[in-house]
């Protein structure tokens, strides 16, 4: 493997269980998503690119953005309550007419809409890493995954750019090995846990986007 693609100042810094703890408290009992563990959730995946050094840098710098602007938007003092769950996010959003702001000021359910699209990436990929030998290329795992689902909502240029990412990925076992906190077995036992805990939280979101007409905000 090629480590020194790698971010060398902090490693076995990813934490999975921490991610698989958020995944699992997101979900509401009224089929709602709870953001600030959706958010908790997509921190630490951050993490996990930022991690990879240059390979990924433009994915974490790109997530990090619209996670600002959810923690933002929570964070506000007049309307941040509208911003708790997914729900009555877009519930705010539909009711002003907001759900179309982009630019300096995007709209909570056009940010929420693109990570949710970035979720679907990851999950796919994490559920071929955990079924696929220690020695199989992640490389052509993650091209596979992007092209069935990120890539769609990608131009051109962005496309171009996670090819040339995804081809320097090493092994499954040099992967978890470098990059996770925990051990390499424990990461294997967790990945289905957190898999099946972002499908959920996948579908749920899914769900709400599709009764409100908002999968395809531009």
């Amino acid at each position: 493997m090629d480590y020194h693609v790698f971010s060398h100042s902090k490693k076995h810094d990813f934490d999975l269980e921490l991610v698989l703890t958020a995944l699992k408290n997101c979900p509401t009992d009224d089929g709602d998503v709870d953001l600030k563990y959706y958010l908790q959730a997509y921190n630490e995946l951050c993490r996990f690119f930022k991690l990879t050094g240059r390979l990924f840098g433009f994915v974490a710098a790109d997530l990090e953005y619209k996670i600002t602007v959810l923690d933002k938007k929570q964070a506000d003092d007049r309307n941040g309550q509208f911003y708790n769950t997914t729900k009555t996010m877009v519930q705010y959003e539909l009711n002003r007419a907001l759900t179309l702001n982009r630019g300096s000021n995007p709209s909570g359910s056009r940010t929420l809409l693109r990570l949710h699209w970035a979720l679907e990436f990851i999950l796919e990929f994490m559920d071929r890493i955990r079924k696929c030998s220690d020695h199989d290329k992640t490389s052509k795992i993650a091209t596979e995954v992007y092209e069935k689902t990120l890539s769609k909502h990608h131009p051109w240029l962005t496309r171009k750019m996670a090819a040339i990412a995804v081809y320097l990925l090493p092994s499954r076992k040099d992967l978890i090995s470098v990059m996770c906190k925990q051990d390499y077995e424990t990461v294997l036992c967790m990945l289905d846990k957190v898999v099946h805990a972002g499908q959920e939280v996948y579908r749920l979101t899914e769900n709400i986007y599709k009764a409100n007409n908002l999968l395809d905000i531009p």
